[in-house]
């Protein structure tokens, strides 16, 4: 996946709109979709009103991960296990020399030498060097949407559920190939470069809930790696909702926080649910 196609999720910039949103119907209970966005500064807030009215509907909080059970021990045990290289095996034998030097040269700059990353799988580097990236230009997740839900919905006393375990995820990233792992890697380092130049339109689409431009930088990121498209988007998509379908007939009200590119394209979790003869609308704030 292009650092492009991540970076939507993880930024927010001020514009005067709302980003879309979806009604899920059901015969009992009832579902709103919300894209997240994963990262955001202290000047970010207020977040546009249409979080709040969202989360003031809804008796259950959802997001990818419960990140209200996460344990911070386990997590980075389970990193340190699932994206390791195999014994004498380094991260410049598997990248191709330019590949390596663009990733080493980014890395220098952001202040993290090779020898820390060079036992490290090439998913788990590209994340890395994201999250890097995101905290020098002010960002941080612990001010992102999902934490920003997560704490009010603790507070409240809101059930907080995850359509997935971290293991999940992990695994996810830990079952592609290292040519597809390298080819994400290399399109990270290439967006990196100039993230606030890549963002400053596709943060605006967000906001403004422009899903024709989403859209279309949706359909542009994966161009060339449908593999990771399928992977890292398409089958999380159907096993979400799967599970949403099983929560619409529950008497309850959900939430569903997921990052903004699973709710747009022809993989969405909105277009799989309309073909399983699903209703689902955009919602407006009042």
């Amino acid at each position: 996946m292009r650092i492009g196609a991540l970076l939507p999720l993880l930024l927010t910039t001020s514009v005067s709109a709302d980003p879309a949103a979806w009604q899920v119907g059901g015969s009992e209970g009832q579902i709103w979709l919300l894209g997240s966005v994963h990262y955001l500064r202290e000047q970010d807030y207020p977040l546009p009103p249409i979080v709040d009215e969202l989360y003031g509907l809804a008796d259950t909080l959802v997001m990818e991960l419960d990140l209200d059970d996460l344990d911070p021990v386990a997590l980075q045990a389970s990193f340190s296990t699932a994206a390791v290289l195999p014994p004498n095996t380094t991260l410049r034998e598997i990248l191709d020399p330019e590949t390596y030097a663009r990733t080493e040269s980014l890395a220098a700059g952001l202040g993290m030498p090779m020898t820390l990353l060079d036992r490290l799988e090439p998913w788990l580097v590209s994340l890395t060097l994201t999250d890097l990236t995101m905290v020098r230009l002010g960002f941080q997740a612990n001010q992102g949407l999902e934490q920003y839900l997560m704490r009010r919905a603790v507070a409240d006393r809101k059930e907080i559920l995850g359509l997935e375990s971290i293991e999940d995820q992990i695994g996810i990233f830990d079952t592609l190939s290292f040519e597809d792992q390298a080819a994400l890697l290399s399109q990270s380092v290439d967006d990196l470069a100039a993230p606030e130049d890549y963002m400053s339109g596709i943060l605006d689409a967000w906001k403004a809930g422009s899903l024709e431009e989403l859209a279309e930088e949706f359909s542009d990121d994966f161009a060339e790696s449908p593999e990771l498209e399928r992977a890292l988007v398409a089958t999380r998509n159907a096993r979400w909702v799967t599970r949403i379908g099983e929560m619409l007939n529950d008497g309850h009200r959900y939430l569903i926080v997921v990052g903004a590119l699973h709710l747009v394209g022809d993989d969405s979790v909105v277009e799989m649910l309309k073909a399983r003869g699903v209703e689902v609308s955009t919602v407006a704030v009042q």
